[in-house]
């Protein structure tokens, strides 16, 4: 019961996998600018998420932003890292 008032007391809330669904949806149909705007908000909604940083990766790429795509992959592979070691510590 206190979950759910904890549900309604926040309200709507937004999963970030909708967003990379989509962003994912666009890569496969050679989208890409379409694939990084889905991957940017799936990033805004959980910004510790390495799935977003990973998708940014490959959109970025075809669009000629090869060092802005390697920096964002760096950098989801960092959060998996740091999400992987918590996950141990447990």
């Amino acid at each position: 019961m206190l979950n759910m008032m904890l549900f309604i007391g926040v309200g709507k809330m937004v999963s970030p996998t909708i967003f990379a669904r989509r962003s994912l949806s666009y890569l496969m149909s050679d989208k890409p600018q379409e694939a990084i705007n889905f991957a940017m908000q799936a990033q805004v909604v959980s910004i510790v998420w390495h799935i977003a940083c990973y998708l940014q990766a490959v959109a970025l790429s075809p669009l000629g932003m090869d060092s802005e795509a390697e920096a964002t992959l760096k950098e989801g592979s960092m959060l998996e890292s740091k999400r992987s070691k918590a996950a141990g510590q447990k």
